[in-house]
């Protein structure tokens, strides 16, 4: 099918394909450590800058780390975790008087609109802080303070220059309006896909979810903590987003920190900062011995080049260019970027990543109903001329074309299995990685 196509993601894309480039897998592992020291140091820093607690920040954001790493994938969406903190971290200190941090959000804006489309969340902060200053009041633990006229207009300013930003990309406005295209245009894919899914309360991170929000309202009954209207208003929304959809635990935990730390402080025996016992040297020899310690635990490359062979097909893929079969290859979309980062732009793929394209052209539609066995699986493997199928073993299409006339097993390892059809010039019976192939 020929469907045009936009990378929405293109700088973070760079990025990767720069870091693999020069230095390979390697690379790609550094970057990844890079990011997430940088999102947690941010993370650290906005609960400082929230609570002015130096210690209960940090305890908040090692209690957190748990939760939090699952979302340290070397993503587009780890960027635009740390463009909203750094969005948060700037418009807080704004608040706080200092005007010269407002003035950084247009360039980070301009950054994120060509990273990930979780810049509306960015503009839903601005939004928050704007309304959250055009009154004052104190109610229990509730309170806001209202922007001066002055601040006002100067948030309303910088919140148009952020909007200004958005056509300076590759596309002109076409990334600025992703977000909406996914949401009104791609409801099948935003459905489909795992992230988008309501959070399972009954798993590990779902149990974690319901303990954080239970030491919320324990801890607000117990000792409330005070709290402004647009902190409470974005610790809301991230509370029922992340009940909706899984992915916005992060920004739950982004909203949740400084109330934590906040409580921390009251409850543990941490005692404010003193320069004068809180040496420099002390500090910076723990943060020696923990660059130290992620040197130690770096991964080597045969790490993972093994990691990568216990992931994706690359003992299948070495199979399948010693022994090629006429046709086409049906992989699942998962497999789709390593096949062509491993096999080259010559090697055409049956899905990708890339959902959206393939649900404008119809083929994600057909994918489902393959690997779902609807009654056309097969007639649709036919129409596209199909004479291969690659795929993690175990899963019911291979078990169903296991049994299939016409359909055989010429290939089989821990990670993926091959079945090829009866009249393709394959060896005869299944083999295993380290078998050796008699013609």
């Amino acid at each position: 099918f020929n469907t045009p196509w936009i990378d929405y993601e293109w700088l973070p894309d760079l990025l990767t394909a720069l870091a693999a480039r020069w230095w390979g897998l390697q690379g790609l592992a550094g970057l990844l450590v890079l990011l997430v020291v940088i999102l947690v140091l941010l993370l650290y820093y906005y609960a400082w800058v929230q609570t002015g607690q130096v210690k209960a920040a940090a305890v908040a954001t090692g209690f957190l780390l748990p939760i939090l790493h699952p979302f340290f994938t070397l993503r587009p969406q780890l960027l635009g975790y740390i463009f909203l903190i750094i969005t948060l971290i700037c418009l807080e200190r704004f608040r706080q008087g200092h005007e010269a941090a407002l003035w950084i959000l247009p360039g980070v804006f301009v950054l994120w609109v060509n990273t990930h489309g979780s810049f509306v969340l960015g503009f839903l902060a601005l939004a928050l802080y704007w309304a959250g200053g055009l009154v004052s009041f104190h109610s229990g633990s509730l309170e806001a303070t209202a922007w001066t006229e002055k601040a006002r207009r100067r948030l309303l300013l910088v919140a148009l220059l952020c909007t200004l930003v958005l056509p300076l990309t590759p596309y002109g406005t076409r990334l600025a309006a992703y977000p909406f295209d996914f949401v009104f245009q791609q409801q099948p894919l935003a459905t489909a896909l795992a992230e988008m899914q309501p959070l399972n309360f009954s798993a590990t991170f779902g149990v974690a979810f319901l303990a954080l929000v239970l030491l919320l309202l324990v801890g607000q009954v117990i000792s409330p903590v005070k709290m402004r209207l647009e902190i409470l208003a974005l610790l809301v929304f991230a509370l029922g987003e992340t009940c909706l959809h899984a992915r916005f635990l992060i920004v739950f935990a982004v909203a949740f920190i400084p109330v934590l730390a906040e409580q921390l402080s009251r409850w543990l025996p941490l005692p404010p900062y003193d320069p004068a016992t809180d040496h420099p040297v002390a500090n910076a020899v723990l943060v020696a011995a923990i660059a130290l310690g992620i040197l130690a635990v770096f991964p080597s490359r045969p790490d993972l080049k093994k990691a990568l062979a216990g992931n994706y097909p690359v003992a299948a893929m070495d199979f399948l260019g010693r022994h090629p079969v006429p046709g086409r290859l049906f992989n699942e979309d998962s497999w789709g970027g390593f096949l062509m980062w491993s096999q080259g732009p010559e090697h055409k793929v049956f899905m990708d990543s890339r959902s959206d394209v393939y649900l404008h052209s119809g083929v994600l539609e057909d994918y489902a109903q393959i690997l779902l066995l609807r009654p056309e699986a097969f007639g649709l493997l036919h129409r596209y001329g199909i004479t291969a199928c690659l795929l993690h073993r175990g899963i019911p299409l291979g078990t169903l074309l296991a049994a299939t006339d016409g359909w055989r097993k010429v290939y089989v390892d821990d990670v993926s299995e091959i079945f090829a059809q009866n009249d393709q010039a394959t060896p005869a019976g299944p083999i295993t990685k380290n078998a050796t192939v008699r013609h």
